[in-house]
Protein backbone atom coordinates (compact mmCIF):
# COMPACT_ATOMS: atom_id res chain seq x y z
CA UNK A 1 0.00 0.00 0.00
CA UNK A 2 1.29 3.46 -0.91
CA UNK A 3 1.33 6.04 1.89
CA UNK A 4 0.12 9.47 0.67
CA UNK A 5 2.71 12.22 0.89
CA UNK A 6 2.12 15.05 3.33
CA UNK A 7 1.19 18.37 1.70
CA UNK A 8 2.80 21.36 3.41
CA UNK A 9 2.04 24.94 2.41
CA UNK A 10 4.80 27.56 2.59
CA UNK A 11 3.51 30.94 3.88
CA UNK A 12 0.23 31.58 5.65
CA UNK A 13 -1.14 34.64 3.84
CA UNK A 14 -4.20 35.15 1.69
CA UNK A 15 -2.97 33.02 -1.21
CA UNK A 16 -2.64 30.09 1.19
CA UNK A 17 -6.40 30.19 1.73
CA UNK A 18 -6.92 29.97 -2.03
CA UNK A 19 -4.69 26.94 -2.58
CA UNK A 20 -6.02 25.16 0.52
CA UNK A 21 -9.58 25.60 -0.77
CA UNK A 22 -8.67 24.33 -4.24
CA UNK A 23 -6.91 21.29 -2.84
CA UNK A 24 -9.78 20.45 -0.53
CA UNK A 25 -12.32 20.71 -3.34
CA UNK A 26 -10.10 18.37 -5.33
CA UNK A 27 -10.04 15.82 -2.52
CA UNK A 28 -6.54 16.54 -1.15
CA UNK A 29 -5.95 17.38 2.50
CA UNK A 30 -3.26 19.89 3.47
CA UNK A 31 -1.24 18.64 6.44
CA UNK A 32 0.19 21.91 7.76
CA UNK A 33 1.51 25.38 6.98
CA UNK A 34 4.83 27.00 7.85
CA UNK A 35 5.56 30.72 8.00
CA UNK A 36 8.52 32.90 8.96
CA UNK A 37 6.29 35.09 11.16
CA UNK A 38 6.64 33.63 14.64
CA UNK A 39 3.48 35.43 15.78
CA UNK A 40 1.49 33.06 13.58
CA UNK A 41 2.96 29.86 15.01
CA UNK A 42 0.30 27.82 16.76
CA UNK A 43 -2.50 29.56 14.84
CA UNK A 44 -4.41 28.05 11.90
CA UNK A 45 -5.59 29.01 8.43
CA UNK A 46 -9.08 27.64 7.70
CA UNK A 47 -8.43 24.81 10.12
CA UNK A 48 -4.91 23.96 8.92
CA UNK A 49 -2.30 24.42 11.67
CA UNK A 50 0.72 26.70 11.31
CA UNK A 51 3.37 24.47 12.87
CA UNK A 52 6.37 26.82 12.79
CA UNK A 53 8.96 28.11 10.34
CA UNK A 54 10.91 26.62 7.47
CA UNK A 55 12.96 24.53 9.91
CA UNK A 56 9.92 22.31 10.40
CA UNK A 57 10.11 21.37 6.72
CA UNK A 58 13.90 21.10 6.59
CA UNK A 59 13.78 18.55 9.42
CA UNK A 60 11.76 16.25 7.18
CA UNK A 61 12.96 13.82 4.53
CA UNK A 62 12.23 15.45 1.14
CA UNK A 63 10.82 12.15 -0.09
CA UNK A 64 8.09 12.23 2.58
CA UNK A 65 6.24 15.33 1.48
CA UNK A 66 5.26 17.75 -1.26
CA UNK A 67 5.42 21.52 -0.90
CA UNK A 68 3.07 24.25 -2.12
CA UNK A 69 4.39 27.78 -2.53
CA UNK A 70 1.72 30.15 -1.19
CA UNK A 71 3.87 33.27 -1.09
CA UNK A 72 1.76 35.85 -2.89
CA UNK A 73 2.85 38.70 -5.12
CA UNK A 74 1.30 41.88 -3.73
CA UNK A 75 4.60 43.72 -4.17
CA UNK A 76 4.46 43.19 -7.93
CA UNK A 77 2.01 46.09 -8.26
CA UNK A 78 5.04 48.38 -7.85
CA UNK A 79 7.72 46.09 -9.28
CA UNK A 80 8.89 42.49 -9.48
CA UNK A 81 10.23 42.17 -5.92
CA UNK A 82 7.32 39.94 -4.92
CA UNK A 83 8.17 37.49 -7.67
CA UNK A 84 11.85 37.54 -6.68
CA UNK A 85 10.93 36.51 -3.13
CA UNK A 86 8.61 33.81 -4.43
CA UNK A 87 11.36 32.45 -6.69
CA UNK A 88 13.93 32.54 -3.85
CA UNK A 89 11.65 30.45 -1.66
CA UNK A 90 11.12 27.91 -4.45
CA UNK A 91 14.83 27.73 -5.31
CA UNK A 92 15.89 27.33 -1.67
CA UNK A 93 13.81 24.22 -1.16
CA UNK A 94 14.51 22.78 -4.62
CA UNK A 95 18.26 23.01 -3.92
CA UNK A 96 17.71 20.81 -0.87
CA UNK A 97 15.83 18.15 -2.81
CA UNK A 98 12.23 19.10 -2.00
CA UNK A 99 9.47 18.93 -4.60
CA UNK A 100 6.53 21.21 -5.30
CA UNK A 101 3.04 20.02 -6.12
CA UNK A 102 0.96 21.49 -8.92
CA UNK A 103 -2.31 23.09 -7.84
CA UNK A 104 -5.01 22.93 -10.54
CA UNK A 105 -8.54 23.97 -9.66
CA UNK A 106 -11.35 21.63 -10.61
CA UNK A 107 -13.08 24.75 -11.96
CA UNK A 108 -10.22 25.60 -14.33
CA UNK A 109 -10.20 24.49 -17.97
CA UNK A 110 -6.84 23.04 -18.98
CA UNK A 111 -6.29 21.46 -22.39
CA UNK A 112 -4.77 17.97 -22.32
CA UNK A 113 -2.14 19.28 -24.76
CA UNK A 114 -1.02 22.02 -22.36
CA UNK A 115 2.25 21.42 -20.49
CA UNK A 116 2.36 22.41 -16.83
CA UNK A 117 5.67 22.48 -14.96
CA UNK A 118 6.44 21.68 -11.34
CA UNK A 119 4.74 23.82 -8.74
CA UNK A 120 2.60 25.85 -11.14
CA UNK A 121 -0.85 26.89 -9.94
CA UNK A 122 -3.94 27.17 -12.14
CA UNK A 123 -6.54 28.96 -10.05
CA UNK A 124 -10.35 28.92 -10.13
CA UNK A 125 -11.91 29.75 -13.50
CA UNK A 126 -8.61 30.04 -15.38
CA UNK A 127 -8.44 28.76 -18.97
CA UNK A 128 -5.32 27.21 -20.50
CA UNK A 129 -5.88 26.34 -24.16
CA UNK A 130 -4.16 23.82 -26.48
CA UNK A 131 -0.44 24.17 -27.06
CA UNK A 132 0.20 26.32 -23.98
CA UNK A 133 3.12 25.87 -21.61
CA UNK A 134 3.25 27.16 -18.05
CA UNK A 135 6.60 27.29 -16.29
CA UNK A 136 7.63 26.17 -12.83
CA UNK A 137 6.31 28.09 -9.81
CA UNK A 138 4.01 30.24 -11.97
CA UNK A 139 0.51 31.33 -10.95
CA UNK A 140 -2.28 31.59 -13.52
CA UNK A 141 -4.75 33.35 -11.27
CA UNK A 142 -8.53 33.53 -11.03
CA UNK A 143 -10.25 33.73 -14.40
CA UNK A 144 -7.07 34.42 -16.39
CA UNK A 145 -7.10 33.18 -20.00
CA UNK A 146 -4.25 31.76 -22.05
CA UNK A 147 -5.27 31.30 -25.68
CA UNK A 148 -3.68 28.74 -28.00
CA UNK A 149 0.12 28.30 -28.02
CA UNK A 150 0.85 30.80 -25.25
CA UNK A 151 4.14 30.27 -23.43
CA UNK A 152 4.49 31.58 -19.89
CA UNK A 153 7.88 31.14 -18.26
CA UNK A 154 8.89 30.21 -14.73
CA UNK A 155 8.18 32.27 -11.61
CA UNK A 156 5.51 34.43 -13.28
CA UNK A 157 2.18 35.73 -12.06
CA UNK A 158 -0.70 36.16 -14.49
CA UNK A 159 -3.16 38.05 -12.30
CA UNK A 160 -6.96 37.65 -12.20
CA UNK A 161 -8.88 38.16 -15.46
CA UNK A 162 -5.78 38.86 -17.57
CA UNK A 163 -6.11 37.74 -21.21
CA UNK A 164 -3.15 36.49 -23.24
CA UNK A 165 -4.13 36.02 -26.88
CA UNK A 166 -2.71 33.35 -29.16
CA UNK A 167 1.05 32.74 -29.42
CA UNK A 168 2.00 35.28 -26.75
CA UNK A 169 5.36 34.58 -25.08
CA UNK A 170 6.02 35.70 -21.51
CA UNK A 171 9.57 35.19 -20.27
CA UNK A 172 10.53 34.25 -16.70
CA UNK A 173 9.69 36.37 -13.65
CA UNK A 174 7.05 38.57 -15.28
CA UNK A 175 3.93 40.02 -13.66
CA UNK A 176 0.86 40.46 -15.86
CA UNK A 177 -1.60 42.67 -13.98
CA UNK A 178 -5.26 42.06 -13.31
CA UNK A 179 -7.45 42.57 -16.38
CA UNK A 180 -4.52 43.22 -18.71
CA UNK A 181 -4.89 42.22 -22.37
CA UNK A 182 -1.91 41.12 -24.47
CA UNK A 183 -2.69 40.81 -28.18
CA UNK A 184 -1.63 37.96 -30.42
CA UNK A 185 2.04 37.18 -30.96
CA UNK A 186 3.48 39.67 -28.43
CA UNK A 187 6.71 38.94 -26.55
CA UNK A 188 7.07 40.06 -22.92
CA UNK A 189 10.73 40.16 -21.87
CA UNK A 190 12.12 38.70 -18.67
CA UNK A 191 11.23 40.52 -15.47
CA UNK A 192 8.73 42.87 -17.11
CA UNK A 193 5.63 44.17 -15.36
CA UNK A 194 2.38 44.78 -17.24
CA UNK A 195 0.09 47.03 -15.20
CA UNK A 196 -3.48 46.20 -14.30
CA UNK A 197 -5.86 46.89 -17.19
CA UNK A 198 -3.08 47.58 -19.69
CA UNK A 199 -3.61 46.72 -23.36
CA UNK A 200 -0.31 45.54 -24.85
CA UNK A 201 -0.03 45.86 -28.63
CA UNK A 202 3.75 45.77 -29.02
CA UNK A 203 6.61 43.80 -27.49
CA UNK A 204 7.76 44.73 -23.98
CA UNK A 205 11.49 44.85 -23.23
CA UNK A 206 13.02 42.87 -20.37
CA UNK A 207 12.66 44.64 -17.05
CA UNK A 208 10.25 47.30 -18.35
CA UNK A 209 7.00 48.34 -16.67
CA UNK A 210 4.15 49.25 -19.01
CA UNK A 211 0.75 50.73 -18.19
CA UNK A 212 -2.27 52.13 -19.97
CA UNK A 213 -4.23 51.61 -23.19
CA UNK A 214 -2.29 51.27 -25.37
CA UNK A 215 0.42 50.21 -22.96
CA UNK A 216 3.46 52.46 -22.71
CA UNK A 217 6.52 52.46 -20.46
CA UNK A 218 5.62 53.97 -17.11
CA UNK A 219 7.35 57.30 -16.49
CA UNK A 220 9.98 57.18 -13.74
Amino acid sequence: MTTPLDLIVLCAGGHARVVIDILRRGGSAVTALVDADTHLHGEAVDGVPIIGGDDKVLARDPASLMLINALGNAAAQVGSSGLARRRALFDTFKAKGYRFAQVVSSDAVVSPTAVLAEGCQIITGAIVHPGCTVGANTIINTGAQLDHDVRVGAHCHVAPAAVLCGAVTVDDECHIGAGAVIVQGIHIGRGAVVGAGAVVIQDVLAGATVVGNPARIRPT
